[in-house]
């Protein structure tokens, strides 16, 4: 997905919308449960002309179930409440509905089948009361979706009526990286907030895919981090990365110098990006620098804390 973004990223808004998959629309019947086997869906309920969005989906989740399990145990045949988008790329599997009831739904204890039916009224009352329990500016949540910041698990919020401009959060950062600040105080913005040019440790790293050593790995903290001593600099990692997080830096040894490759005299050069300071018990040094607490890494996907941090 991160080629059809960069591709469609430069577009004018309206052009995006345009592009982006309805999967299911609201008001359809639920003939089958949808599971995300990889990327991101956005659930959103009609709203005047448009969509207003909900939750966003990632992988392992599933929609319809709460629809499917209310028509199962109460002989019904309710629509469902929400529609479902792809974010950029989305792989989705489905299960026909006459498996889940034959299958799946018996097996469930009436506990489990009474916590689905109660979450989807919820979905409802989600739907009546969102102005209610959704502050956040509408154009906000469109921006963080178009550019597919809510792929992002460990994103840099700044907030830019707080950020003074010292450059405290960039000094932490060298300081912890042998004098090599790991990302860039700009990026995109929406009103006065932006999200800053660093790794963002996305639920879905496509810059993983085709890295020839494995050198670019996920933490068991869930951080994406870069092994120096197997990165062989090929640069597939940073063409990859839909955001341009990743850069090619040109390696120095112990003199400050720049090294050459010994066969063909090249300067070497490595793949360099945050690591949320993966090797640091207190977190990452930029969050905890800033003073006057302008700074946050969130995961953009959760929408109650995005929510939390901005109002």
């Amino acid at each position: 997905w991160h080629e059809n973004y960069k591709n469609e990223v430069e577009q004018e808004h309206s052009s995006l919308l345009k592009h982006e998959t309805l999967i299911v629309e609201e008001g359809d019947y639920a003939d089958g449960l949808l599971l995300i086997n990889s990327g991101v869906a956005r659930q959103s309920h009609h709203y005047n002309h448009g969509y207003r969005i909900i939750k966003y989906l990632n992988k392992g989740d599933v929609f319809g179930l709460r629809t499917i399990a209310h028509n199962w145990k109460n002989n019904d045949n309710i629509p469902l409440p929400t529609s479902l988008h792809a974010v950029g790329y989305t792989n989705v599997m489905r299960v026909p509905s006459h498996i889940i009831e034959s299958l799946v739904l018996p097996k469930m204890t009436a506990e489990e089948i009474d916590i689905l039916l109660l979450e989807l009224k919820k979905t409802y009352r989600v739907k009546m009361d969102y102005t209610k329990d959704l502050r956040l500016a509408d154009g906000m949540l469109d921006f963080m979706s178009d550019f597919r910041y809510i792929n992002g698990s460990a994103s840099m919020l700044i907030d830019l009526d707080r950020c003074i401009r010292c450059d405290e959060c960039v000094n932490a950062c060298a300081v912890g990286h042998n004098n090599n600040p790991r990302f860039n105080r700009h990026g995109r913005r929406y009103d006065h907030f932006m999200v800053a040019n660093a790794c963002m440790h996305c639920h879905d790293p496509v810059c993983m895919i085709g890295c020839p050593t494995g050198a670019i790995h996920r933490e068991p903290g869930g951080q994406v981090a870069i092994n120096d001593n197997t990165c062989i600099g090929c640069s597939t990692c940073a063409n990859s990365c839909p955001y341009e997080n990743i850069k090619m830096v040109q390696v120095r040894n112990a003199e400050g110098e720049f090294r050459q490759d010994a066969m063909s005299l090249r300067q070497v050069v490595k793949a360099s990006k945050c690591d949320l300071c993966v090797d640091q018990l207190d977190g990452p040094a930029c969050q905890r620098a800033c003073p006057h607490d302008a700074l946050k890494r969130i995961d953009l996907f959760d929408l109650s804390t995005l929510i939390e941090e901005v109002e």
